[in-house]
């Protein structure tokens, strides 16, 4: 019997057994990806790393606080002499995880991550109230690069570390700019209203609450109907985490209030105070 040609075998169902060569080939791209995931941890790490070494120490934040006051003139008020409705208006506005973050805020970030994305924009900064304070007491400027980001988390970390959330918020309520040259609660409140910060009810505490975003652009004195629009957004995200309820916010929105300058903020339209969502946007991004 004679034995076919060479190349003349045809097997159905037959399989090459793969050669060394082959096999060392076939996991190259899972290498090549291995090499390229720890290359970018290894990359990032020495970032933040570098971020957090680089970030100045939060030393005396007190102090520092103090010398800004006294250089504009201006007066500390402690945290037991602010209104407790501006407290929680700023919160809810600037900050609705600040009693449960460490000092940065991944929800909030991947939020306004998201939004970025969604948008094709990057104005989102998803900054808390202590990156803020950071930013404001240690870093200033209004340098919004990653890099800078990354300092500004490095900063707010330490100081939660350092400070209860009652010092910070006081803290924070001294020294941010609330527009119309007024640094700090008790300037904005003798500017725009005539009161003292233990006497701002609910619809001053709202307005003020809403300048922080925009100063020039939500002054109540030189952009009223601005202002009201952005009180909205205040308000509706006090009703949202439970500070007020909505007829409290309507009520609010209708008051007339008299304006430090002698004219009065005209009272809003709208008919419910949930007409306008706040975006992810409607938190302040300073830093």
């Amino acid at each position: 019997m004679m034995r076919p040609a060479y190349g003349s075998w045809v097997e159905v169902g037959s399989t090459e057994r793969p050669t060394s060569e082959t096999a060392e080939r076939r996991p190259l791209w899972r290498r090549r990806l291995l090499v390229v995931v720890v290359g970018a941890a290894v990359l990032l790490t020495g970032v933040l790393v570098a971020a957090w070494v680089t970030a100045p120490a939060p030393a005396r934040p007190r102090q520092v606080v103090l010398g800004r006051l006294r250089d504009d003139g201006g007066r500390f008020v402690p945290l037991r002499a602010i209104s407790p409705t501006l407290q929680r208006a700023i919160v809810a506005t600037e900050d609705e995880r600040f009693y449960r973050h460490h000092g940065i805020d991944l929800i909030g970030l991947s939020r306004a991550f998201a939004y970025d994305a969604s948008h094709l924009t990057l104005s989102q900064g998803g900054s808390t109230l202590t990156e803020q304070l950071a930013k404001v007491l240690y870093l200033g400027g209004n340098d919004d690069s990653p890099w800078r980001k990354l300092q500004d988390a490095a900063v707010a970390i330490r100081l939660e570390s350092r400070l209860s959330k009652r010092t910070i918020l006081e803290l924070y309520l001294n020294s941010v700019y609330f527009g119309d040259g007024a640094y700090g609660v008790e300037a904005a409140s003798e500017r725009y209203f005539g009161v003292s910060p233990s006497r701002l009810d609910l619809a001053r505490a709202s307005v003020l609450a809403g300048i922080i975003q925009d100063p020039s652009g939500y002054d109540p004195l030189l952009q009223p109907t601005l202002s009201r629009q952005r009180q909205v957004q205040v308000l509706t995200s006090m009703v949202r985490d439970g500070y007020t309820r909505e007829d409290q916010a309507l009520a609010a929105l209708h008051d007339p209030l008299p304006l430090g300058n002698g004219s009065a903020l005209p009272r809003s339209r709208r008919r419910s105070s949930h007409r306008t969502r706040a975006s992810p946007g409607s938190r302040s991004s300073p830093g």
